[in-house]
């Protein structure tokens, strides 16, 4: 059940949020900021590869990662093989899950790992195995993870991961505070008490040169193990990131926002865009990044909190979504991610099923849900019937994301006429005009921001 008077009281959906997933959301576009500064310090705009790489290979765990992997297939496969490397294992744990390379994997080819944790023995030993093989390998993570330092070891590229905004202004005042003897304390991480308070981005020597082996030399020179002891503001959360909301937070992971929300999915995957840019897999150029970035603080200002829902569009999803089995029909390559997305959020953040298909092909592989009797026999139009006995089952709504322009090649209105015909509501995102990157921001963040809202206005716990 979803409580819409809390979706127009913006102080009580705070205090609902202890996890920091509002703020999370509104924070993507900074977060996809601070990934193109770290971006431009470990090199990337300065490589100069020889050719495009036979096929681009691609590792991580958690949520972000997997979706991150998506979007690349998505954006890039059309100019080069993108392979996703799924783990196996007994547990989603990072010491459990296990990567391997293809048999065919070699020097031609390029392996991407992206990680939110970062402390995963099999992505380090991915690593030196590709690098035995002679693959070029990028990695982003946490600043000062494991992984971080065993792709350095490896000649590999690295790139920090963007961490959130509460946790970098914490750092600067950890960096700020004079140092007093016997003052550290276990929570600000690894730290010896005998590192230099240098800046973060000294590892910027990191992809100076065109080649990936040059890159991490000069950061490998001075010891991963004493750049992660000068900088507290790694990748991982030191103390609870919804702290602020109440002492309810201490029993959640710190970790939350950070593993699996929009912020942690563009501080992995904007690095990645860059890359794949200068290889000529994708166009992603800084400055079409930087309107990325302007585009979600647009979205943010159009979905915050203190927004009324009337013309709040994700509020009005989220309601719209309310009691309903959704059925995420996409059109265009990069909305399919989106939608993808989309369905693994609700399911993972609200607990809340949703089937997502591409159209056309989702109008017949849909159209039985669309005709089926959803509401055990029950006629919802009587007016008079016993709502102490209705069966309280979901009924399908569409929900239609779209990157193509309006007036294209489309099978919207056919989807329209299939949902309206069944009397099944439909829901309808389409973004403004820009590139293809922005488009998909749009969509991602108005879906992103739907979300948190129906996870903290229903019975998900927040």
């Amino acid at each position: 059940m979803l409580d819409e008077s809390l979706l127009d009281a913006p102080d009580a959906l705070a205090r609902a949020d202890r996890r920091g997933l509002l703020r999370d959301a509104a924070e993507a576009g900074a977060r996809v900021r601070t990934a193109l500064r770290n971006t431009a310090e470990a090199g990337i705009g300065g490589l100069a590869p020889e050719g495009r790489p036979r096929a681009v290979l691609i590792a991580g765990s958690g949520t972000a990662a997997t979706a991150v992997a998506d979007l690349v297939g998505a954006l890039a496969g059309a100019a080069a093989p993108v392979v996703r490397l799924s783990p196996t294992g007994v547990a989603p744990a990072a010491g459990a899950l296990r990567w391997a390379l293809p048999g065919w994997a070699g020097p031609v080819d390029l392996l991407l790992i992206a990680t939110t944790d970062g402390s995963e023995p099999s992505l380090a030993l991915l690593a030196e195995q590709a690098y035995r093989r002679g693959c070029t390998v990028v990695a982003v993570a946490p600043r000062t993870s494991p992984l971080i330092e065993a792709v350095g070891n490896t000649h590999g590229l690295t790139v920090p991961m963007a961490p959130p905004l509460n946790e970098r202004y914490e750092s600067q005042e950890r960096r700020e505070r004079p140092e007093r003897p016997g003052n550290d304390t276990e929570a600000d991480g690894p730290t010896t008490g005998n590192e230099p308070a240098g800046e973060p981005g000294s590892e910027s020597g990191n992809g100076t040169g065109a080649e990936p082996g040059s890159e991490s030399g000069a950061e490998s020179g001075s010891g991963p193990g004493a750049e992660s002891g000068g900088r507290p503001e790694n990748g991982r959360p030191e103390n609870n990131v919804g702290a602020e909301h109440g002492a309810a937070a201490g029993a959640e992971r710190a970790d939350t926002p950070t593993a699996v929300g929009s912020g942690a999915f563009w501080a992995l995957l904007v690095p990645l865009l860059a890359l794949l840019d200068r290889a000529g897999l994708l166009t992603a150029t800084p400055e079409t990044l930087q309107k990325v970035a302007d585009r979600l603080d647009s979205v943010a200002e159009r979905c915050g909190p203190a927004v009324a829902t009337y013309s709040n569009p994700a509020k009005t999803l989220a309601a719209e979504l309310a009691e309903s089995l959704p059925l995420i029909w996409t059109e265009g390559t990069a909305a399919a991610s989106a939608g993808r997305r989309f369905a693994a959020a609700l399911a993972e953040l609200t607990g809340r099923a949703a089937l997502a298909a591409e159209l056309p092909d989702a109008l017949p592989a849909h159209g039985a849900l669309l005709a089926a009797d959803v509401t055990g026999g029950t006629d919802l139009d009587d007016f008079f019937r016993d709502r102490v006995e209705d069966p309280g089952r979901p009924r399908p709504r569409v929900v239609l994301l779209r990157d193509r322009p309006v007036g294209g090649l489309t099978a919207a209105p056919a989807a329209r006429d299939l949902a309206l015909g069944h009397g099944t509501g439909i829901s309808e995102l389409e973004p403004e005009d820009g590139s293809e990157l922005e488009a998909l921001a749009e969509v991602l963040a108005v879906t992103d921001f739907a979300t948190v809202y129906l996870a903290l206005a229903g019975n998900a716990p927040a």
